[in-house]
């Protein structure tokens, strides 16, 4: 296993719902998530969350030729509990989301989907007609 990728991306996962969490809190403001409707909610917070996850995730997995699956659910097993840990620091005791019934499903179909994407996408850019020809090595050496 890759350790260090797998510290990296999780560390831009992080990052990336971090910032897109805070891009929508800004943009509705705290008020206005608190009286939102459970689907409203969903349209709001989480798909929002689901995308990029499956964009820094579908790219990773791209780059994984072997163990994909376990490298991509240490990614956000490694996230989830850094932000497990920062949620409680900050909230001065153990904090466990009451939504987690939802969100570790989704976390499963996230990791399921970016595993598919990525080897579709490694897939596509092994094919034959991606890569350079010797004739055009040759061509453009002068040869």
């Amino acid at each position: 296993m890759n350790f260090l990728s797998i510290l990296k991306y999780s560390l831009i996962l992080i990052l990336v719902k971090t910032s897109v969490s805070i891009a929508s809190t800004m943009y509705f403001g705290v008020e206005n998530l608190a009286i939102l409707s459970p689907s409203d909610l969903f349209i709001y917070q989480y798909i929002p969350l689901i995308l990029v996850s499956l964009l820094v995730l579908s790219f990773y997995a791209r780059t994984q030729s072997s163990r994909t699956l376990l490298h991509l659910l240490a990614v956000v097993s490694l996230s989830e509990l850094f932000g497990f840990a920062v949620v409680s620091i900050l909230m001065g005791e153990l904090y466990v989301s009451p939504t987690w019934f939802i969100d570790l499903p989704i976390a499963a179909l996230i990791i399921g989907l970016s595993a598919i994407i990525g080897s579709k996408i490694r897939a596509l850019t092994k094919l034959p007609h991606n890569k350079p020809s010797n004739t055009d090595a040759a061509s453009r050496t002068g040869s």
